[in-house]
């Protein structure tokens, strides 16, 4: 049934308790949660699959142009505000006949300190010398599984602070996802909980920024940016469904200590294949350094050495 013991995932807990007792005073034995039975039918199709690359293409170019577009501003000593940046993102997502559902989040400084912040005509900023960059973006083909990603940078040279930050939320991102290689190559699908990969971003994350990591460290991601299938969570509640074949999901930690007036996060995005997960977008492996240098090598920085 819709059942969850004591409501603990309370996403699928939805039969109600007098209809839970009468199944019970009708003979019935134990009963069962079918939380993971209910993940086989959000189980993407190739098209499904296809449709998601796409729109990941979309934002990784539409991020890029972004971020070029900042990088140039301050190189050539001219404003750059969250609106700038966010107006180059969604002329890209549209034109390639997508949809983010309403403007995608630009935040510069202490406003990338607020992860539901979304730049506004009457509440944005201009970015100053020394802050931060944060940009989430998302967007998908008509009824088709949305892509979603989150990448960081500073004007200027980054803080050691920062950079301190940036390298436990980076190593968060890993740690989750190394623990889902490492459980499905030793048992398959079917042994790994959502819950386990966000334990597993927090203890990597560390005790200096993992008291400002405050939201789960992914979410299912289908038609709805926020899924019904299994979260990554072991914040706001303990998600036990089992991660299943099929199925999408983001893994993106994040610190957010506003009185240090930066917030960072940094977001992938996985597809359950059959045969193993499969990471569907680029890794950041650096914060963009940006009003520095040529733009080539800026770009470089941030994907590693080793993308192509």
């Amino acid at each position: 049934m819709e059942y969850s013991p004591n409501g603990a995932v309370p996403y699928v807990s939805r039969v109600d308790a007098g209809t839970v007792e009468r199944v019970r005073a009708a003979g019935a034995g134990d009963i069962h949660t079918s939380a993971d039975l209910l993940q086989a039918f959000l189980a993407w199709s190739p098209d499904d699959l296809a449709a998601h690359e796409r729109a990941v293409a979309v934002l990784m170019s539409a991020k890029d142009d972004a971020f070029r577009l900042i990088h140039e501003r301050l190189t050539a000593g001219q404003p750059v505000t969250e609106l700038d940046a966010q107006a180059v993102i969604m002329r890209q997502i549209e034109a390639a006949g997508m949809s983010a559902g309403h403007p995608v989040n630009v935040s510069f400084g202490v406003n990338a300190a607020d992860s539901h912040y979304e730049p506004s005509p009457e509440r944005h900023a201009t970015l100053k010398p020394g802050e931060c960059v944060l940009i989430d973006l998302w967007a998908q083909e008509p009824g088709r599984p949305f892509a979603d990603v989150t990448w960081v940078g500073t004007a200027g040279q980054p803080s050691e602070e920062y950079l301190d930050a940036w390298t436990a939320v980076s190593a968060a991102r890993d740690a989750a996802l190394r623990l889902l290689e490492e459980r499905y190559a030793a048992q398959g699908w079917g042994e790994v909980q959502g819950w386990m990969l966000d334990r597993a971003a927090r203890d990597a994350m560390g005790p200096t920024w993992e008291p400002f990591f405050l939201h789960r460290t992914g979410h299912d991601l289908g038609v709805q940016i926020h899924g019904s299938g299994a979260n990554l969570d072991d914040y706001e509640t303990r998600d036990t469904r089992a991660l299943t074949p099929g199925l999408g999901v983001t893994i993106e930690p994040g610190t957010y200590p506003a009185a240090r007036g930066f917030g960072i996060r940094s977001e992938i995005n996985l597809y359950l294949a059959p045969d193993g997960p499969r990471v569907t977008t680029h890794t950041q492996r650096a914060p963009f350094v940006l009003g520095q240098g040529d733009w080539a090598s800026v770009r470089a920085r941030a994907y590693g050495a080793a993308h192509s």
